[in-house]
Order: structure tokens, then sequence, then C-alpha cells
């Protein structure tokens, strides 16, 4: 049998083999991820495009390419981007949503307790806040008129301010008011007062409604006094010249009862 010799190696020196088949990888960036990153990789995930994911919160591509790119710091669209991509609004930082770090304008938003639960924010917690944001207390907006045709009063598109909300309007969603021409409703209704509307309260007879002309071109409204009704006709009255006539509901489809109003100004 052969036996193989005792061998000894001296290791005089070393160097490591150089592998130039073998491709290497070089680190030419690293940084933190921020908030764009997380709406480009999210966006990126859903298979949109900078167009498609414009489209969908109603901005331009171009905007969408500046937030990927780190060119704004806030935005007002992140709410609306957040929802889209179905991302974690606690994930983002308070000064990106339209605000300025510590500017007083800084949204508030909800915060991570244990169990993954959204704990909302102290404001949140009165009711009158979400009364303010449906838009049932505060100011009501005002709406002008001006002399129509056969006693229409043509009722301006905008508004052209507000007006402080009476009592019988508190609580009350989409209640305005009108600053009133024409005198056919004198002495209950004269030139210059504000009419407050409340269009959720159901209208009864011997109530003062505001009649809106759902076929005209313009928004055309008549102020008379609700009498009665029948499939096709409003019975109204008017006071300056007095008299009662019928309504076509057919072109007269909307009315809004009055409930209070402010003497002219």
């Amino acid at each position: 049998m052969l036996m193989a010799p005792d061998v000894t190696t001296q290791v005089v020196g070393s160097q490591q083999p150089s592998y130039p088949s073998v491709p290497t990888t070089e680190v030419l960036d690293c940084r933190a991820m921020t908030w764009h990153d997380l709406i480009r990789e999210a966006r990126e995930a859903r298979g949109l495009s900078q167009k498609q994911l414009a489209t969908a919160v109603g901005v331009s591509q171009a905007t969408i390419n500046k937030i990927e790119n780190e060119k704004p710091q806030s935005t007002k669209v992140l709410d609306a981007l957040i929802a889209e991509l179905k991302l974690d609004s606690a994930a983002f930082p308070r000064e990106a949503f339209g605000a300025g770090a510590g500017s007083a304008q800084a949204v508030t938003r909800p915060t991570r307790i244990a169990g993954g639960i959204t704990a909302l924010p102290e404001f949140a917690r009165d009711p009158a806040y979400w009364a303010a944001a449906a838009g049932l207390v505060g100011d009501v907006p005002l709406y002008a008129a001006a002399e129509g045709g056969e006693g229409a009063l043509l009722i301006e598109r905008d508004s052209i301010g507000t007006v402080k909300r009476p009592p019988l309007l508190q609580g009350v969603k989409d209640g305005y008011a009108i600053y009133l021409v024409g005198e056919s409703m004198a002495p209950e209704f004269e030139p210059g007062d504000i009419l407050m509307v409340n269009p959720r309260l159901p209208v009864l007879p011997n109530t003062s409604c505001v009649f809106y002309n759902t076929k005209a071109d313009e928004p055309s409204a008549l102020v008379k006094r609700f009498l009665s009704s029948t499939e096709d006709k409003w019975r109204v009255k008017q006071f300056r010249p007095e008299r009662e006539f019928d309504l076509d509901r057919a072109e007269w489809g909307t009315r809004h009862r009055i409930v209070a109003k402010d003497f002219r100004r």
C-alpha cells in the first residue's frame, strides 16, 4: 500500500485572487426613504402611470412628477393621493399635508395607539367641529337677485358674500340667503330684505317659499306664498298687486321654504 508522504507547506505570501468575470456592486447612493418615495413606489406597485394617478386625484401629470422628484415639501392633494393609493396617513409627516412644519395651518394628523387603532386628534372629539365641517354652523352664503320678466327673480350663480346664520338655520345643511328685489310680496318682504331659506324643511300651506324654474337657462325664481297644490299646479299668492294664481309644477319644479328675514339694509 502506498503511503502519502508527509507534506509541509510554508505560506510565504497571500494575495486575494481577482475574478474579472464576476460582477461587483458599487454603492452609488444611500439615503433615507422620503414620503415622496412612498408615493412613487405605491403608484408603481399598483401599475399606474403618472398620468393615470394625476387623473384620479384631479391634478396634472406635471404635479405628480414634481411630487415624486421631491420638488414640493408639502402638497394639498396628499390626502387624495393617500386615499387613491390605499396608504396609511400615519406614515406621512404632518408638514407634508399642505402646510409647512410649525405653521399655524399645519394639519393635525391622527396618531396610532396600541392595537393599530387610530386615535382622533383632540379637536375632532368636539361635536362642533363636525358640525362646522358639514356646513351646519357658521355663516350662510348670500345670493343676489335681479328683477326678471313677469315678476321673476334672476338669481346669481355665485354668492356675493355671507351673512350670519339665524337660529332657524342652526344645524341646517345647505341653508342660504337671498338679497331680495321687487315689491310683489310687500309688506311681508320688502326690497332690500335678506331672506333666509331652508331647502330641507317641508313646505306647508300658507308658508312663503322661493320657487325655482327648473327649465330656464338662467337661475330664475319667484318668491310667493304657497297656498295649495294639485298634481300639476302650485296655487300661490302675492300681495302687490294682491292676487292668487297657479304655477306649472313641470316648470317651477323646486320650492324652498323661507324661514326668516333680515330687514333691509
